[in-house]
């Protein structure tokens, strides 16, 4: 009988139980944006940034492929990232209905997670090998922090596929010279460093016991901590309202897609 009662209480709780996810992500799908294809809750998105990908929807519309990408960031997930992207799909109707050539983007900061999610045309040109090596290849503007850069460069990736464009490499290109230099930038306090740590013990060497080159050196060491500390520092951020003309045309279906991380 005891045992009964338990299955019985088990078939009652697992509709429930299946249920919890799903509600979960569904009240975290915001409603489909009406001026821009870009939803930023995190305002780390410059308006540069959220003009630029309403200007590129709108020139990719008066072309054959209608290819249409909106753009979703968020700062923490509330469920897995793919049940989140098709539900965002589906609602926003993402793509150009006569075309059906839809993809969007989907990020989550603080779980530092994005996801590509396409229509069923669309992952005939953007299969789901090639956008996870879109995002894979996107991680290094994330891991430095540059989420403008970054997702300019998943949008260029991506018209890139649909018009033999090779805008993504242009940006990734200017983006390794850049890091290159701030990295060169970075070392020359140590070589700096180095080379007066040798010339004092050349000078120790040849003083003796002579304590008048010792305090200079102690004085220029000092001058040299004090100096390595400063550092430069920015910061950017706007809000997602973006300018009209973006917009939706009601596409929508998902049809595959990629996750991955940084």
């Amino acid at each position: 009988m005891k045992k009964g009662v338990i299955w019985l209480v088990g078939l009652l709780l697992l509709p429930m139980i299946l249920l919890i996810p799903t509600s979960s992500v569904v009240a975290q799908v915001p409603d489909r944006p009406q001026e821009s294809t870009v939803v930023d809750e995190t305002n780390s998105l410059s308006q540069e940034t959220i003009q630029a990908i309403d200007s590129e929807n709108r020139a990719w519309k008066s072309t054959s492929e209608q290819l249409q990408v909106g753009i979703y960031m968020t700062s923490q997930l509330s469920g897995d990232i793919e049940s989140l992207a098709n539900e965002l799909f589906r609602k926003w109707q993402v793509g150009f209905a006569g075309t059906n050539n839809g993809v969007l983007v989907v990020i989550a900061l603080e779980d530092r997670k994005f996801r590509i999610e396409t229509s069923d045309n669309a992952a005939t040109v953007l299969t789901d090998v090639t956008s996870r090596r879109i995002l894979e290849d996107a991680r290094s503007f994330f891991r430095e922090g540059d989420y403008n850069g970054g997702v300019r460069y998943i949008v260029d990736a991506i018209g890139d596929r649909f018009y033999g464009t090779e805008r993504a490499q242009a940006r990734m290109e200017d983006f390794e010279e850049e890091s290159g230099e701030e990295s060169f930038q970075a070392v020359i306090p140590f070589i700096i460093a180095l080379v007066i740590v040798v010339a004092i013990f050349k000078d120790s060497g040849r003083g003796g016991r002579g304590g008048r080159g010792g305090g200079r050196n102690a004085l220029l060491w000092l001058l040299l901590n004090g100096s390595s500390g400063n550092s430069n520092g920015g910061s950017h951020s706007s809000g997602s309202s973006g300018f009209g003309g973006g917009g939706w045309s009601g596409g929508g279906g998902g049809g595959g897609g990629a996750s991955s991380g940084w």
